[in-house]
């Protein structure tokens, strides 16, 4: 059932000016993309001499200082508003990027030190596992149905009130009756649904659990005729720098990805609007968000009409924003784990938050708890 992606998404979209440019894949490509000038080209040599941060930075503070503002405005920016619907002003490097953090720490450069990991040089790390743009026949929906059908016994719609510990049993109270005793239990609930029935929190904990940031994001999902876009629509998708002052943070070339996804003479975009850039746009109703997407589509792709199929969804709380400070947070988790043993804290608010980081956490915390 598992589908890999139209080899035509390997190419993805910036906007400048006003146009889509592809990101370059070479360095060839770089050199001549016009989404950097030569000046910003050319700064990037000063790169593995501009010192290390010893300091938590943010996102912006750190590409801005290593590599300029034009890579901050025209490929952080953007990338940060498609991946985690925020802003590199507002996100930790260390925690966000940890990656990238660990190579300056480690090189003094992220350049330099790109280059002595991929030749093997430096720590040892994880072995790396070939990534594939995938989904399934019927949508990625298919991956958690087949996963509950190897799980057993399942409740769904059933809202975890209370985790009770009891001499290292564990029981969960939810508005069906109570579950257990369990000697081990996997929370995997974003932040914003926990309080102090729910985890014995103290004040100070739960005031820093509530503090983390989930902006609001809607997605709409447009079908057009092939016709109605001038754009061949040949790619992955396109991302919106916040200098370009549109109210789109980007789309998705849905039916360029995968087959089956909209009929043979139509294409399917999921256009993303609000997050952390413009929070207030995401809460707008369906009619006005659709005015807004189809206004900036028109420059961006040479929309002509209105979608021939939409739909909207709303995300009052999207992604977790791993801000300054973030360090308080993953102690509190560490904090609980350690004073209620067999309690297993897990999900996007730890150790990233794409898919891919998601089902490798999973799966090291699995192999934990089988050992």
């Amino acid at each position: 059932q598992l589908k890999e992606a139209n080899p035509e998404a390997a190419k993805r979209f910036v906007v400048k000016n006003g146009v889509l440019e592809p990101l370059p894949t070479s360095v060839g490509g770089f050199l001549k993309t016009p989404l950097f000038s030569t000046a910003a080209k050319l700064r990037l040599l000063k790169e593995p001499f501009v010192g290390t941060l010893q300091k938590e930075v943010t996102v912006a503070e750190f590409f801005e200082k290593r590599f300029g503002k034009e890579v901050l405005n025209y490929a952080v920016n953007p990338f940060i508003a498609g991946i985690h619907a925020g802003r590199p002003e507002s996100l930790s490097l260390q925690h966000a990027f940890p990656k990238i953090h660990q190579l300056e720490q480690e090189f003094g450069s992220v350049l330099y030190g790109a280059v002595r990991s991929t030749l093997g040089g430096g720590k040892k790390r994880e072995k790396k596992i070939k990534r594939r743009l995938i989904s399934f026949s019927e949508g990625l929906q298919q991956l958690p149905r087949a996963i509950v059908s190897e799980l057993g016994d399942t409740y769904l719609n059933h809202e975890v009130k209370r985790i009770s510990d009891e001499n290292g049993k564990f029981t969960l109270e939810t508005q069906m009756g109570s579950f257990g005793p369990y000697s081990n239990v996997v929370c995997t609930l974003p932040l914003h649904k926990w309080n102090k029935r729910l985890l014995p929190l103290s004040d100070d904990q739960y005031a820093a659990i509530r503090n983390v940031n989930y902006p609001p994001l809607s997605s709409l999902i447009l079908g057009y005729k092939k016709g109605q876009i001038s754009h061949p629509l040949d790619g992955f998708g396109f991302l919106v720098p916040e200098k370009e002052e549109k109210s789109i943070l980007g789309a998705l070339i849905t039916s360029t990805l995968f087959e089956n996804r909209a009929p043979e003479d139509h294409h399917l975009l999921t256009v993303f609007i609000g997050g952390g850039r413009q929070p207030e746009l995401a809460t707008m109703d369906s009619s006005n968000l659709l005015k807004m997407a189809e206004h900036d589509l028109a420059e961006l792709i040479g929309l002509k009409g209105t979608a021939v199929f939409k739909d909207h969804i709303f995300w009052p709380r999207s992604i977790p924003q791993y801000s300054p400070g973030y360090d308080r947070v993953l102690n509190i988790f560490e904090e609980l784990e350690m004073d209620h043993p067999g309690l297993h804290l897990a999900g996007n608010f730890r150790g990233g938050i794409s898919v891919p980081d998601c089902i490798k956490n999973g799966l090291r915390l699995g192999h934990a708890l089988c050992r």
